[in-house]
């Protein structure tokens, strides 16, 4: 489902749509189906959205926010709820010891007890576009509907945003890449790809790990997925003015210890054009890649178009096909996996172009057989409530 967006500096969306992944498709031929009762209660871009545990609920938090009627800027609510058996958007009613300010450019991650991690992130809410840069950990308990800024151990990371996020099945969320600033009077600078954040959600601690294997280029606004066997595989992404990264695929092998990235070597053949703020999901053999603005052309990519990379013959391709559909299976020779049916069916990742000035987010869900650019900024250390 595509979930709100700025098209650009006059048009705005509340719409809400889904992309079957039941049926067979082309890449350069997707249809959309719109879902013409699920409008969005609020304008909202630069946000993060999990899905609930049972499948059955979106979880809409931060972003820059407009109401939509009146078009100003309204920060009233922070977090939207969408149920998919009514296709109704609410707002739910949170306690808990804290309420975080807004955020942008985070990524927000569930772990098996329903808690939702939201790590850093930006604050701006006026339109100057001046705020504060994050490195507290918050948590929103889906179960119990509280909110917690966790008090955290170890080695506390950098205020950061625009990272990626992914959580390992041992508890481990691994934060990769992004922007970074040290201290409020230091300049803005990406975080070194080898340099992983990692936050155990078992002990509340923070470390650091520094990956080996090839180069990558530092970036943001990129999309990774995690695949059962535990490689994590980064595509795109841009340079701080919004320049092209290489390379543009990659993988992070986390069974190593330390991690080691890689690239493969054949990923670079009938490969996409460089884009960034697009979005992938990852669904059985597919990483699956729609939207974002494409840097070679300067245009932002058509929603009638996908880009497909086949996680085990490690190639990209043109048509997507269901597991039914399959006469074989095709070997294995470079990193891959095949998540649980569960997160195939409801994968959902972030996505957001910015070109002239004009910025947008498109967040993404993929669900099977039914509906289940940078101002300066200030510092902002973790907060005194603690749980």
């Amino acid at each position: 489902m595509l979930i709100s967006g700025w098209l650009n500096t006059t048009t705005y969306t509340l719409d809400l749509f889904y992309l079957d992944l039941s049926k067979p498709f082309d890449n350069n031929n997707l249809t959309w189906t719109l879902i013409s009762e699920g409008k969005l209660p609020a304008y909202t871009y630069r946000s993060t959205a999990v899905l609930s545990l049972d499948n059955s609920t979106i979880y809409l938090y931060g972003g820059f926010m407009r109401n939509k009627n009146t078009f100003k800027q309204d920060y009233s609510n922070l977090v939207y709820t969408f149920d998919y058996p009514t296709t109704t958007w609410s707002t739910p009613l949170l306690g808990g010891n804290i309420v975080p300010p807004p955020r942008q450019d985070i990524k927000g991650i569930i772990d098996n007890s329903g808690k939702i991690y939201i790590f850093g992130g930006f604050n701006a809410t006026n339109t100057s576009g001046i705020g504060d840069l994050y490195n507290d950990m918050n948590i929103l308990d889906t179960v119990s509907n509280t909110w917690t800024n966790l008090s955290t151990s170890g080695n506390l990371p950098t205020a950061c945003e625009e990272y990626s996020a992914n959580i390992l099945p041992n508890g481990i969320i691994v934060y990769i890449g992004g922007v970074e600033r040290v201290s409020v009077d230091a300049d803005l600078t990406f975080v070194n790809m080898k340099k992983i954040k990692l936050f155990n959600t078992n002990t509340h601690e923070w470390s650091q790990m520094n990956a080996t294997g090839d180069e990558i280029d530092p970036r943001w606004y990129f999309s990774s997925v995690l695949t059962s066997d535990g490689y994590i595989i980064i595509f795109g992404g841009s340079s701080r003015i919004f320049t092209s990264v290489s390379p543009d695929l990659a993988v992070l092998d986390t069974n190593k210890n330390p991690f080691d990235w890689s690239i493969p070597s054949n990923s670079k053949v009938n490969s996409p054009p460089s884009i960034y703020g697009h979005t992938a999901n990852l669904y059985n053999d597919h990483m699956i890649i729609t939207f974002g603005f494409n840097i070679d052309a300067q245009l932002f990519s058509s929603s009638s178009q996908a880009y497909l990379y086949n996680i085990k013959s490690n190639e990209w391709v043109t048509t997507f096909d269901t597991p039914d559909n399959k006469s074989t299976t095709p070997t294995t020779n470079n990193p891959s996996g095949e998540k649980s049916s569960k997160s195939l069916a409801i994968g959902f990742g972030t996505g957001l172009g910015v070109a002239f000035l004009i910025s947008c987010i498109l967040i993404i869900i993929f669900i099977v057989r039914r509906i289940r650019q940078r101002p300066s900024v200030i510092l902002k250390i973790s907060g005194s409530n603690k749980q």
